[in-house]
């Protein structure tokens, strides 16, 4: 089983700076929004929103803004994990870090939430759950280093579509209007959207627009119903039904939280 040593949210926190140390420990961050560098075994990795890091254990690492005036966002989580695991997931063999522009990029910025989430409130069996979540995140980022050394067409597709969902989650989006933009039939599109990042194209464009929500809710404090509605929702309590499918809890939790 994995364990988790630490989890937490960087929120533009213009000091921020980690002095260069030996980390005991795997390191795992996704970064939100912002810049910022770091020295891992003397190579400098610049990194941006999207950008999914694993830094191997033993690692020498420094950390730095990239942009002060901006300051960075990330959620990050250090880990150890037993060494038959190592065995099964390459990249946690190697020893220099990884970064990969994640195309389940809304998906790992939840699951990172829920970890964080459990972390802090340490319910009975959170270690668990953190365990778990952090196997599905560890094993989605090897899957997609091994697809992106074996590229296929049916990943350019997924990819689009993903590209597609992102810039119109606002509008009402269907699965024939993204099989009309691929060229494909809706079955196939189906399919083989599942098939590659384990969820349908309606999963995927619901988890994007309610990540939006979520956003607006936290970070510009706008009601439930105005966010619903900006993310393309006509329905709230249907908004509310996906919300707590996605996140474990209801919109309405987000205010008890601030």
């Amino acid at each position: 089983m994995v364990e988790l040593f630490g989890a937490g949210f960087d929120d533009r926190n213009p000091g921020w700076r980690k002095p260069l140390e030996k980390t005991p420990n795997y390191a795992l961050a996704l970064i939100i929004s912002g810049k910022l560098s770091y020295r891992i075994n003397n190579v400098v990795l610049h990194l941006k929103k999207g950008d999914l890091l694993f830094i191997p254990m033993g690692s020498m690492r420094e950390g730095f803004h990239t942009d002060e005036i901006h300051p960075h966002q990330k959620y990050w989580a250090t880990f150890t994990i037993p060494r038959r695991e190592e065995l099964r997931m390459p990249m946690l063999g190697q020893s220099e870090p990884c970064v990969i522009k994640s195309r389940e990029y809304d998906y790992m910025k939840q699951r990172l939430e829920q970890l964080i989430g459990q972390w802090m409130g340490k319910l009975p069996y959170f270690e668990d759950i953190c365990s778990g979540i952090l196997l599905d995140l560890l094993g989605r980022m090897n899957r997609e280093l091994d697809e992106g050394q074996h590229p296929s067409p049916v990943l350019g597709i997924v990819t689009r579509i993903q590209e597609y969902v992102l810039a119109h989650y606002r509008e009402d989006i269907r699965v024939d209007r993204l099989a009309e933009l691929v060229h494909r039939s809706p079955n196939y599109v189906s399919a083989s959207f599942k098939k590659l990042t384990g969820q349908t194209p309606k999963s995927y464009i619901h988890q994007v627009k309610v990540s939006a929500a979520r956003d607006l809710i936290i970070q510009h404090h706008v009601t439930i119903g105005e966010a619903s509605e900006y993310v393309g929702f006509c329905d709230q309590a249907y908004f509310n039904r996906i919300f707590k499918k996605i996140y474990g809890y209801p919109p309405s939790q987000l205010y008890l939280q601030d």
